[in-house]
Order: structure tokens, then C-alpha cells, then sequence
């Protein structure tokens, strides 16, 4: 037990820190879930983002009261077992050294004195150019739809945006519904937010505008999903944008 508290007494600022930055991200995930929900339009999407706030709140909750345990590890109960631990080392006994005897002096034997022979100045170089390297641009592609009823024709992969940006492609199905437009930060977000939606099919039109203005810079992942009147959807269709 001394030997596990001891550790934990020496790792206690990673375990502090990790514990910290864990926490800010599930209460990232449990503010962004309660913004979703207040402009959530339906039951299904208002359960699920109630679900994520009391996930969030609860992973935040359990990730202090780690602190406060490894806390009270390291401090009240390492101090109590800290004379267990002296106890238990043994003192090694320190090496011995033996002095070095003299050795008698002998005469150094005469040396002449020799030439030093004169350097050659090397030639200049001359500078050689400087070679920079510039990261290419990736280039914008078409976004790939595996389902041809929810399709995002532009703004296309890897393409730049700023201010309000249009969003065009199809929404379709048989017992069409409702379609929603979402975005999220990274090219695989965990958390998704709604920002545009409509209540009629449409077929190679203009589906949303995005605010990309309100946004902090970086990138971001966009994705529609078409609701049936089941509550199903076919599979989502995904871009990757970058906001300047």
C-alpha cells in the first residue's frame, strides 16, 4: 500500500492535469448538447441531446472527484505512510576508495623544437540557394454520397469558405418527411449541431446557408440527413469545408 501511495504521490500532476483536460471536454460536450437541444425542432433530437448533457455532466463530475481522491492520496495518506517507507530502506553502504600511491618523477627527455607547418587558406564557398518548401493546397473534390435521396453537391471537399456560404444538393425519399443540415468542428466530429433545415424534398437546389462568419476559423465537417416519416433516414452524405 505505501508503495502504491508513493506513486501516485509522484504522478499526481499527470494524473491532475489529464483528470483537468478530460473534464473541460466533457463539459464542452454537455454545453454544446444543451445549445443543440434548445434549437432542437423535434422529441427525438431534443431526447438525445438531453442524454449527452446528463453524460457530460456526469463524466465532468466523476473526473473531480478522481482529483480529489488522488489528492487526498498524495497529501493526508502519503504523509502517513511516509515513515513506513524510510523504515523499509536500507542504507547502502558507501564504497571503498583506495588512494593512489606516487610514482616517482622521471626526467622528461630533451626535445627539439619543430616546425610549424603554415595553413593554406581554404577557397571561399560560394552560398548555396535556399531551398523553401511550400505544403500544396489540397485539391477541392466532389463530396461522395453513398445514398442518392441525401447529397451535398457543394460546397465540395477541402474547399475554402468565409461569410455566409450557400449549401446546395438534394434532399429526397419516398415518405419524405423533414431534411436538417449540421455541422461540426474537425473532419470527424463528435459532437453535431444544427444549423439549417427544410420540411419540403429538394432536388439539386439550394438546401441552407451557413454562417460560416460566426465561426472561429479551422475545419469543419458538414452533413445532411433525410428523415423519413418512420423517424429513419438513408445514410448521411458528408463534406469537409475550411472557414478563413
Amino acid at each position: 500500500m505505501a508503495i502504491i501511495v508513493h506513486y501516485i504521490k509522484d504522478y499526481a500532476a499527470w494524473v491532475y492535469g489529464a483528470c483537468a483536460l478530460m473534464a473541460l471536454w466533457y463539459l464542452r460536450v454537455a454545453i454544446l448538447a444543451r445549445r443543440e437541444r434548445r434549437y432542437a425542432m423535434f422529441a427525438l433530437e431534443r431526447e438525445t441531446a438531453l442524454n449527452k448533457t446528463y453524460g457530460g455532466w456526469t463524466a465532468a463530475i466523476a473526473l473531480l472527484v478522481v482529483i480529489g481522491l488522488v489528492y487526498f492520496l498524495s497529501t493526508t495518506v502519503s504523509d502517513a505512510v511516509q515513515p513506513f517507507v524510510e523504515d523499509a530502506q536500507t542504507p547502502t553502504p558507501a564504497p571503498l576508495v583506495s588512494r593512489p600511491v606516487a610514482s616517482p618523477t622521471l626526467p622528461l627527455p630533451e626535445t627539439m623544437p619543430t616546425e610549424t607547418p603554415t595553413a593554406r587558406p581554404r577557397p571561399t564557398l560560394r552560398p548555396q540557394p535556399t531551398v523553401v518548401l511550400t505544403t500544396p493546397t489540397p485539391a477541392v473534390q466532389t463530396p461522395r454520397c453513398s445514398d442518392p435521396r441525401a447529397v451535398i453537391t457543394a460546397p465540395g471537399v477541402n474547399a475554402t469558405v468565409s461569410g455566409m456560404t450557400p449549401i446546395y444538393g438534394t434532399a429526397t425519399h419516398e415518405r419524405f418527411r423533414y431534411y436538417k443540415l449540421e455541422y461540426g468542428a474537425g473532419a470527424d466530429p463528435a459532437v453535431w449541431s444544427y444549423f439549417a433545415g427544410g420540411e419540403k424534398a429538394v432536388t439539386g437546389g439550394l438546401l441552407g446557408n451557413l454562417n460560416a462568419g460566426a465561426l472561429a476559423p479551422g475545419v469543419y465537417s458538414l452533413r445532411i440527413v433525410v428523415v423519413d416519416a418512420s423517424g429513419n433516414f438513408p445514410t448521411p452524405c458528408q463534406t469537409v469545408i475550411v472557414i478563413r
